[in-house]
């Protein structure tokens, strides 16, 4: 099933369908757990993501709708961020260990990394887990029960501009979140503008239709900028819990190791993520937004 809008069909059908084929797939994996338990909860969250977007979008078209069901979802995923941090933790010391500059730095990357390792499969072994799993299914099905009354009527110069205004919002949040990482540089900017960059991607597939060349090289460059913002708050996130946990991360001289390799992967990445997101967005927002609805309207 394709998940990209039909600017032919009316919106409301469109945006029931993609999301409910969102949540569909997210309680599927939920309940299967083809990979087990951490690789279902991280392929989920990333369906609710993409739901949680396709509501942004479309927000200015029931915001009632969209701030009600943006908590349900959110909550959510929320509710399995813990164990797929844990799991993240795992993946950023194994990406970091490619990255250390010494034999030195490896072999303490080597070990931190069995220990994340250890740690992320007793969580997901916890009964605690598996009651989280079972809750999350039921929420799946409440968010398909509310999708399934979303009610837009409205004609196809309405939907252009709703997927305008979606379009020019993202872009303004993300530019003012550009300033700040600048200026700032603080990781709670870069990952406002992660969370932003996110959405551009999304909305580019969602509105491909529109201009297919075009938004498909937007979503390649938002695609590279989102990897490079999240191996970032990765890092970020790996730092903090190595500054609470010191004890599950490994010896002094390991700790050691990894915070030097971090503070330069760190550098590394935004260093190349900042460019990046000047290009991706301008800083008139409201002019590449009105590009969008009018090829939205020739599209339909």
């Amino acid at each position: 099933m394709s998940l990209t809008l039909k600017a032919d069909k009316p919106l409301e059908d469109e945006i029931r369908r993609v999301a409910s084929s969102y949540l569909k797939k997210a309680r599927c994996t939920l309940k299967k757990q083809p990979e087990g338990p951490h690789e279902a909860i991280h392929a989920a969250r990333k369906k609710f993501k993409r739901v949680r977007s396709l509501y942004r979008l479309v927000a200015s078209a029931d915001k009632q709708f969209q701030k009600r069901e943006n908590e349900r979802i959110g909550t959510l995923g929320r509710g399995l961020g813990s164990t797929r941090d844990a799991t993240s933790l795992v993946e950023t010391a194994r990406r970091l260990t490619g990255a250390a500059s010494t034999v030195e730095e490896r072999m303490a990357l080597e070990r931190i990394h069995a220990k994340l390792e250890a740690r992320r499969d007793a969580i997901t072994q916890d009964q605690a887990t598996d009651e989280l799993l079972e809750r999350a299914v039921t929420v799946c099905d409440d968010a398909l029960a509310a999708v399934r009354d979303f009610n837009l009527s409205c004609s196809h110069k309405r939907a252009a501009e709703i997927l305008g205004e979606g379009w020019r919002r993202t872009g303004h949040k993300a530019a003012v979140a550009l300033v700040e990482a600048r200026e700032a540089g603080n990781p709670e900017c870069f990952h406002t503008l992660r969370k932003r960059t996110q959405d551009r991607w999304v909305h580019c597939r969602f509105l491909a239709e529109a201009w297919p060349s075009a938004l498909d090289t937007t979503r390649q460059h938002a695609r590279r900028l989102v990897t490079l913002l999240g191996e970032n708050q990765d890092i970020a996130l790996l730092t903090a819990f190595a500054d609470t946990h010191h004890g599950e991360i490994g010896s002094p001289k390991d700790l050691a190791h990894l915070i030097a390799v971090m503070i330069a992967e760190g550098d590394r990445l935004r260093s190349e993520a900042l460019p990046l997101a000047g290009l991706l967005f301008p800083e008139n927002a409201r002019a590449d937004a009105e590009r969008i609805e009018l090829l939205w309207r020739h599209a339909a």
